[in-house]
């Protein structure tokens, strides 16, 4: 039994080395932050602040559009295109509810690295820009953003997934 703890504090003390910047109180804050923005009551806005991230990420990095041709990103207003952009920031909430559960974090990262990795042209370079997306749109709709915290976990979480990427 004893044998089975220490494992499993190394394993959960492992996960949390790999978010070091990203302290307990940063979780907490971008959890909090994330619920003002993405809690049930705002599904109304949910659509209008994904497609408002993806915007800027056109305007930022335009090849990144390519990515998206199977989802219709040359008609942002189509249903489909909405849905793909609600998938990718339902994505990000199922990360930030992880982040008081370390070895279920990892495990959901490793598994969005691996969708990452298979897909053509995805590159680490658009995490970071994506990341700059992220910094633009949020003091938008939340009323107390802290870049800070948000940036530390943020990298964390983005630093996981590129690990699968290859350029």
């Amino acid at each position: 039994m004893m044998k089975c703890l220490l494992v499993l504090a190394a394993l959960v003390g492992l996960s949390s080395a790999q978010f070091s910047c990203c302290s307990t109180e940063d979780r907490a804050e971008m959890q909090a932050l994330w619920a003002e923005i993405w809690s049930a009551q705002f599904t109304g806005r949910r659509v209008q602040v994904a497609q408002s991230i993806f915007e800027d990420l056109f305007e930022r990095e335009p090849d990144t559009k390519n990515l998206f041709k199977r989802v219709n990103v040359d008609n942002p207003s189509s249903a489909e295109f909405k849905a793909h952009c609600i998938r990718v920031v339902n994505g990000l909430d199922t990360v930030i509810g992880l982040l008081d559960d370390p070895a279920t974090l990892m495990n959901q990262l490793d598994h969005l690295g691996k969708q990452h990795q298979v897909r053509d042209g995805v590159m680490k370079k658009h995490f970071d820009v994506i990341s700059r997306s992220y910094l633009a749109v949020m003091p938008q709709v939340s009323s107390c953003f802290n870049a800070d915290a948000w940036t530390r976990c943020f990298t964390g979480i983005t630093d996981k997934i590129k690990e699968y990427l290859a350029q």
